[in-house]
């Protein structure tokens, strides 16, 4: 009886230590790998030079989405809603966040802000004042103008100044240049032209591989 009890308990021991063919009872671990991040590489990027794109106002997220796509200026209302202006600009209220930073994060990439000129808008501020010319003055006739010059000086002859809409003189008009007195009739107004030029920078967003 003891005997069998003996070559009982070996058995058991046998099936539980993986003796005689038997096969461990555990199982290995499966370990799932992390899933591969989606956000751009910018080794220069930082909290204090990078602005999420959540956190941009509608303007401003309109501006970043347009300078994807081309260089985007920002200038003032005079410029953004005169008619002879044929670029789009952004309110330049708009343009301090971008200036602020060097980065903006949108959708885990990050897009690099640069800036460079953008091209020159032009206004012209014609101040006249009634005086006889001396005998070697140049004086023009404001008939002989040409209606597109013409008209900016007759209302600066009415108001003693005026100032030409942005864009609508690309560069001051040959009638004009070198003019030191405009005659209307038998009036004589001594003319002096400042010119007023806008060279506003643009940025744009390219995203950092």
């Amino acid at each position: 009886m003891r005997r069998e009890l003996m070559v009982i308990l070996l058995v058991l021991l046998a099936g539980c230590s993986g003796l005689n063919g038997g096969t461990p009872s555990t199982q290995p671990t499966e370990t799932t790998a992390p899933d591969p991040t989606t956000t751009s590489n910018a080794a220069n990027a930082t909290p204090s030079n990078t602005i999420n794109y959540t956190e941009l106002s509608d303007t401003e997220q309109r501006a970043f989405d347009t300078a994807q796509q081309r260089q985007v200026g920002f200038a003032p209302d005079a410029i953004r809603e005169s008619p002879y202006v044929n670029r789009t600009y952004f309110p330049t209220d708009a343009q301090d966040v971008f200036q602020n930073h060097k980065y903006v994060l949108k959708n885990g990439t990050y897009y690099r802000l640069t800036w460079h000129a953008g091209p020159i808008v032009a206004t012209y501020r014609i101040e006249v004042t009634q005086q006889e010319p001396p005998g070697n003055a140049t004086v023009v006739s404001l008939g002989n103008l040409t209606p597109r010059v013409r008209q900016p000086v007759e209302k600066a002859i009415q108001n003693g100044t005026y100032d030409t809409p942005f864009g609508k003189w690309g560069s001051l008009p040959d009638s004009l240049d070198g003019v030191d007195y405009i005659r209307d009739g038998e009036q004589y107004y001594k003319t002096h032209i400042i010119p007023g030029d806008f060279w506003g920078e643009e940025v744009r967003a390219e995203p950092v591989e």
